[in-house]
């Protein structure tokens, strides 16, 4: 239980370097911003003619569109930091009230008390911009609660163990002690319902803030692209790994990497087949403004990535070439050994018929012999007609 409760502290800390680095890109983003509407207000200033004013209405809706982007990646994060901050919160009332339920030592319940200052949650307020320290500390509040419950936990095991010991003795406080073992049991599972809570949690928010960094990097590559500032080497070096590894673990789609690389980099690819996924190494490379042994050591970077990447797709198509005849496999033989029942039931149907054709062809054999015998055993009878009378002759009268 303790390590899993670590364990927890541990992945909370890969969340917070995801937010430390999308701080970092926001303030370096917003500053670029700052820099385009300067430059646009610097145009304005100096060239007033109607011509440069109209002249200058592409440069200003392409500020325009940054802005709008802008806009939507900051709704974006604060739709995801507040549910963050959601979920917490709504996991930190329901351990609250259990340990107000069903805990009765006096330590656990002040601590409930005492931090019981967080901002409540509405959830009519999706986009509610919540600090990040006080997300931070709600987490680490819930696991100091974890780990107060954890304690109760142990404290109680040892109260089993010496009550055991009494009714090993000779005390008839069985159903006593299977009552109390009863209620640790629900109590260690309730902590461990607690614990999966947040792992789950962890699991989601990593994911979230995960993806959000990437389409951050996107962003940022498509203003440096298209404006070339004096920091853009040098933040392209910096994103584009942490891209890649992202697009490696998503297992994104072959033409959706190409079409980004194309958004990206400004360039369109005759024939799209053409473009090989270890092409997304150079997505954020900009070979104008880093010098030739930069170019060296990111090439044999490509080149190695390449051959990792194709190696990764080839062994993935043998693995489905594999599954496929496997399959096929299976079913040939579980066709064949539908047929072969098949014939097995023709073979027991025509045995059956054979066996009830001589059956039928015994019985009657059976009767015929029956009545021949019959027929011999019955003896031969006269027919009852009266005998007839002998004719007395009369000497006939003179």
């Amino acid at each position: 239980m303790d390590a899993r409760i670590n364990e927890l502290k541990i992945n909370f800390t890969k969340i917070l370097d995801l937010k430390n680095e999308n701080v970092k890109t926001f303030s370096i983003l917003e500053a670029k911003i700052c820099k385009l509407k300067d430059f646009y207000s610097e145009f304005v200033k100096t060239n007033k003619n109607n011509l440069f004013i109209f002249g200058l209405d592409s440069f200003h809706f392409q500020g325009k569109l940054i802005d709008i982007e802008y806009e939507d990646i900051q709704r974006l994060y604060s739709a995801i930091t507040n549910r963050i901050y959601c979920e917490y919160f709504k996991l930190y009332k329901i351990i609250v009230q259990y340990i107000l339920d069903n805990i009765i030592e006096q330590k656990i319940i002040d601590l409930v008390h005492v931090n019981n200052n967080y901002p409540i949650y509405k959830d009519l307020e999706p986009f509610k911009k919540y600090d990040f320290e006080i997300i931070q500390s709600l987490h680490e509040f819930i696991i100091i609660l974890l780990n107060s419950i954890n304690g109760y936990l142990m404290n109680k095991e040892h109260d089993l163990k010496t009550h055991q010991i009494k009714n090993n003795i000779g005390l008839n406080i069985d159903n006593f002690v299977h009552t109390f073992q009863f209620n640790n049991i629900i109590l260690r599972e309730q902590l461990i319902l607690f614990i999966s809570y947040i792992e789950f949690f962890h699991k989601l928010h990593l994911k979230y803030l995960t993806r959000f960094t990437t389409k951050m990097h996107i962003f940022f590559s498509q203003i440096t692209n298209d404006i070339k500032f004096e920091d853009t080497s040098k933040m392209k070096k910096m994103k584009r790994d942490s891209i890649l590894e992202t697009f490696d673990s998503e297992n994104m789609n072959n033409d959706v990497i190409i079409e980004l690389k194309n958004s990206i980099s400004g360039e369109s690819s005759k024939d799209g087949n053409d473009i090989k996924v270890s092409n997304l190494q150079n997505i954020f490379l900009d070979v104008n403004e880093v010098n030739v042994n930069e170019v060296d050591e990111i090439g044999q970077q490509d080149d190695m990535s390449a051959i990792t990447i194709e190696s990764n797709i080839k062994n993935n198509s043998l693995e489905e070439n594999i599954l496929e005849e496997n399959i096929l496999a299976e079913e040939n033989i579980l066709e064949e050994n539908i047929l072969a029942e098949e014939n097995i039931l023709a073979e027991e149907n025509i045995l059956a018929e054979n066996i009830l054709a001589e059956e039928k062809s015994l019985v009657d054999e059976k009767s015929l012999a029956e009545e021949s015998e019959k027929a011999l055993d019955t003896p031969v009878t006269l027919s009852n007609s009266p005998e007839k009378k002998k004719r007395v002759y009369k000497p006939r009268k003179k």
